[in-house]
């Protein structure tokens, strides 16, 4: 009987170890499992790690490529703007639009009449401005007595875009210390010269003129404010004439000799 109980003690043992073998057995396979998933994983992100360095040193040649191009952008806004500067573009353009002057005579009107007129809604001053400021190349004048900010505001777009393309602008204006105190004008020298334009003081200016690339103008009483834009009753003409172009540049020439420093 002792050798019996002490031989089912040695089975229990045996029940056990092999329980405890086949245990180990099977966290030896679940450890492998996980193992070899984790192997997995990580061949997984290592390979994903080597796309993302690829993806970014891909950025980092496109960035460069595109620093590149900013600044030879910026040298070749420098070189057009420098271009248009001088005198001898401005001649050649002005060469060109006398040909197709003459290839157009009589086609085109020389001349159109604008005006203001608030009973009928009728502005169309503001939108031929509009649009010789939308086509202008290489110069802008814009000879205003006053200038109020509202207005200014509404015509800036085009110039800045005009300016970013290398365009001069010269603005002439009273530019009186006493019109700027009482609201008759608005001081927008800041703007214009943040826009790379010129400020020309003219203390006994009254004429109102608009003048682009030396091929077209618009003659007004129009000052570019609320009342010359919508409110008054004004009359102008726009002309492309390059006899009476000659004579409003000339004129303009002059008002520049007379300017305030």
């Amino acid at each position: 009987m002792e050798g019996y109980l002490i031989w089912l003690a040695y089975l229990a043992l045996a029940i056990m170890a092999l329980s405890a073998i086949q245990l180990q057995v099977g966290r030896n396979r679940r450890l492998q499992r996980d193992c070899r998933q984790m192997q997995i994983d990580m061949e997984r992100l290592q390979d994903e790690l080597r796309v993302r360095e690829r993806n970014i040193d891909h950025l980092w040649h496109d960035q460069n490529q595109l620093l590149k191009w900013k600044d030879r952008a910026s040298e070749l806004e420098k070189e057009l703007r420098a271009t248009k500067q001088m005198q001898d573009y401005a001649s050649a353009q002005r060469l060109q639009y006398l040909e197709d002057y003459l290839a157009c005579a009589g086609k085109d009107p020389a001349a159109l009449f604008v005006g203001t007129f608030p009973p009928r809604s009728l502005h169309s001053f503001e939108d031929c401005l509009r649009l010789m400021l939308e086509r202008a190349e290489f110069e802008v004048v814009i000879v205003s007595p006053w200038i109020k900010r509202q207005v200014w505001d509404r015509i800036k777009g085009p110039l800045h875009r005009f300016t970013r393309r290398g365009g001069r602008l010269k603005v002439f204006m009273r530019g009186s210390e006493s019109d700027y105190s009482i609201g008759l004008s608005d001081d927008i020298r800041s703007e214009v010269l943040a826009f790379g334009g010129e400020i020309v003081p003219v203390r006994q200016l009254h004429a109102k003129i608009y003048l682009v690339d030396e091929k077209e103008a618009i003659v007004t009483s129009s000052n570019l404010t609320k009342g010359g834009m919508e409110e008054n009753y004004e009359a102008g003409i726009w002309l492309n004439d390059p006899a009476v172009l000659k004579e409003i540049c000339a004129f303009v020439d002059d008002l520049y000799h007379c300017r305030q420093s």
